[in-house]
């Protein structure tokens, strides 16, 4: 059997190693080190997350990762995105090598592109696993690639695979990954929520907000919901900056007392279950519809490893490795 000499690399944002202060500090660190993420003067920045920041938020974070860890010792996000490498590794055959990498934490990016170009690797295909692009996370996994082979004599051909934000398979799977669970008549109201952004991210050319509304828009009508039945949100705020709006948590106070007390929440943002998926909305948006008067919640699961969402990777690699196969 021939060596793969062509390779697809599953990109995703990162885990902590453990629920442990320690460990959440490391990965919080270089998290919020990176100037696609904070792009604050590094003079004005780095003296605020190591002598604040990081001293408090390490700790409340990992008692919150505690919430959600795995019983098998590995967060959500990490056996979701191996189980998806798995799937997809055996779904692309032998003649393709399929690996995954976290742009901060472990396997790390640069690591892992050197032991697939070792291996043999000439030709890769980089998927990061963000449907919508957004700078301070896509452009952040080219920059670690682009900066994995710096100086390198001998680097390998490489490709992007763009955002999926509207391909017909990843909107499918999402659309099957809630029929799945429940009857779209019932219950009555919907809400779709997104990672935040700085508002200035997206005045400064940053096209995130649109696609995740067209995200939005082509779920719901795949779905075929009413418009006046589903809401877009934003979630996860950090620092005092004016960020995307309307705000997850606003919304989730406002629409019961707007009298829609029924409601299912999807994140079409993140591909697998992670603390911002099951600790701050499944947990913590729960919480805040139930004390504002709502009656039923349910949050919907990301994609993670289901066999449609299986399919719509499988044809977007084969898509994007055109000419190569």
């Amino acid at each position: 059997m021939s060596t793969p000499t062509i390779g697809v690399l599953l990109a995703q944002l990162g885990t902590p190693d453990a629920p442990e202060p320690g460990a959440v500090r490391r990965f919080l660190k270089v998290f919020l080190s990176d100037p696609r993420v904070v792009d604050l003067p590094r003079w004005q920045w780095l003296p605020l997350l190591h002598g604040v920041i990081l001293p408090t938020r390490a700790p409340r974070s990992a008692r919150l990762y505690q919430k959600i860890w795995r019983p098998d010792g590995v967060s959500p996000l990490l056996h979701y995105t191996r189980r998806l490498t798995e799937a997809l590794n055996a779904r692309l055959g032998t003649a393709i090598r399929v690996d995954f990498a976290m742009r901060y934490g472990n396997p790390g990016i640069d690591a892992t592109l050197h032991t697939m170009t070792r291996a043999g690797i000439q030709r890769l295909l980089i998927v990061p696993l963000f449907p919508q692009y957004a700078s301070a996370t896509t452009a952040s996994i080219s920059d670690a690639v682009a900066a994995a082979f710096l100086g390198e004599r001998q680097q390998p051909t490489l490709r992007f695979a763009p955002p999926f934000f509207e391909d017909p398979g990843y909107i499918r799977a999402l659309a099957e990954s809630v029929r799945a669970r429940l009857d779209t008549n019932s219950p009555r109201d919907w809400l779709f929520s997104f990672h935040g952004l700085p508002e200035r991210f997206v005045q400064e050319g940053d096209p995130y907000a649109g696609q995740c509304r067209i995200t939005a828009q082509r779920l719901a009508a795949e779905l075929q919901l009413p418009m006046e039945r589903w809401h877009v949100g934003f979630q996860s705020r950090f620092g005092r900056e004016v960020w995307l709006t309307p705000d997850t948590a606003r919304l989730l106070e406002e629409l019961p007392r707007q009298g829609k007390r029924e409601l299912a929440v999807l994140c079409p943002g993140f591909t697998a279950d992670c603390l911002e998926t099951l600790e701050e909305i499944a947990v913590g948006g729960e919480e805040i519809f139930l004390s504002a008067g709502g009656e039923r919640f349910i949050y919907l699961s990301c994609l993670n490893d289901s066999p449609a969402w299986i399919d719509a990777l499988e044809a977007i690699a084969r898509r994007e490795l055109s000419g190569w196969l």
